[in-house]
């Protein structure tokens, strides 16, 4: 896995970017490729708009460069026991597909539902280059050798992991500047800057971006 600070958005398919980022005449299917000549990482969301299978995994890894990363958002099970096993065999098959191009995988939880650990143990064992990372569980229920997530303004402190996907929906200079020194401090492994807001995520993210080259992270 990557140990220097990877700066990104949360997803690349937003209608407010046509003609502010994306040139008004570029195909939706050429965005990413679009987006991977101005920024170096990217974070997929599990949401409908850029829903990830093995097949467009695939697309993706020929739409960019060897060194674009991917960050890649596993969804919730649901109450079903089976479905946790379920989607730790989807990971494993996307983990196969992003062909050394996969950064992270982050699975988010339910609340007061823990993931199969076991499962995960696996899947981070077999993929050594690819940081397992888990959304919604507190830093003293996580065993040794997960990331997790920091959401920057809900109240909740970094804590050092092997890997961290902080979140950050502010864009204004200075708190991108706290973010990254706190990041850049306090981790010892690296992890991912991921830019949130819906309309101006691709403009932080390249500030960020120069930040964090000013300040080594």
């Amino acid at each position: 896995m990557q140990t220097s600070l990877q700066i990104g958005t949360r997803g690349w398919i937003y209608p407010a970017w046509n003609e502010a980022f994306y040139d008004p005449d570029l195909p939706v299917e050429w965005q990413l490729s679009w987006y991977a000549n101005h920024l170096r990482a990217v974070l997929v969301p599990s949401d409908t708009m850029h829903e990830v299978n093995v097949a467009r995994a695939q697309d993706w890894v020929e739409d960019t460069d060897p060194e674009f990363r991917f960050i890649v958002e596993i969804g919730p099970a649901g109450p079903d026991e089976g479905e946790d096993q379920a989607r730790v065999s989807f990971a494993r098959s996307l983990a196969q597909s992003f062909a050394g191009q996969l950064e992270a995988l982050l699975f988010t939880s339910q609340p007061g539902s823990a993931p199969d650990w076991a499962a995960l143990e696996t899947l981070r064992q077999d993929f050594p280059q690819v940081a397992i990372c888990v959304d919604g569980v507190t830093a003293d229920a996580m065993p040794a050798g997960f990331g997790n997530c920091w959401h920057v303004g809900e109240g909740a402190s970094l804590v050092p992991s092997p890997y961290t996907v902080t979140f950050c929906a502010h864009g204004a200079l200075p708190v991108l500047r706290e973010v990254i020194q706190t990041v850049r401090d306090t981790l010892p492994g690296g992890g991912a800057l991921i830019l949130t807001d819906p309309e101006f995520a691709y403009h932080h993210a390249k500030e960020a971006r120069m930040i964090a080259d000013l300040l080594d992270a």
